[in-house]
């Protein structure tokens, strides 16, 4: 394999790095958006923030507080997730950047000094 064919390759294998790294943090994000749109909505949620004391007066109406604090815990792990996989596809993008300018940098010649007409 020649160096122009392993240079090609090079350059292939990190852009593709740099498009997982984009697209994972796209997806981490608006995942979270998305996330945190439904969490604004759980009543569970709605009682945390509110931070209020509440009697519950029927089974039923406990039960469905406890399944939406249950999908509340769930959604927020879920965001953790998220967050985590949006900071993983920062960090592969900017790897890839670094590295595919440190492979660049090297393939160029270096500079030619002017030529000196003093003589």
């Amino acid at each position: 394999m020649s160096r122009f064919q392993a240079g090609a390759v090079l350059d292939k294998l990190l852009f593709s790095m740099m498009l997982v790294g984009g697209l994972l943090a796209a997806f981490g994000g608006l995942r979270y958006a998305e996330l945190s749109s439904r969490l604004a909505d759980n009543p569970a949620a709605q009682i945390r923030e509110s931070g209020e004391a509440l009697q519950v007066e029927t089974a039923n109406e406990g039960y469905s507080l406890m399944s939406a604090d249950i999908e509340r815990r769930r959604q927020l792990d879920e965001q953790y997730r998220m967050m985590i996989m949006g900071g993983l596809g920062l960090a592969l993008l900017g790897l890839g950047w670094l590295v595919n300018d440190m492979v660049r940098s090297r393939r160029r010649p270096p500079p030619q000094s002017p030529p000196s007409f003093l003589g």
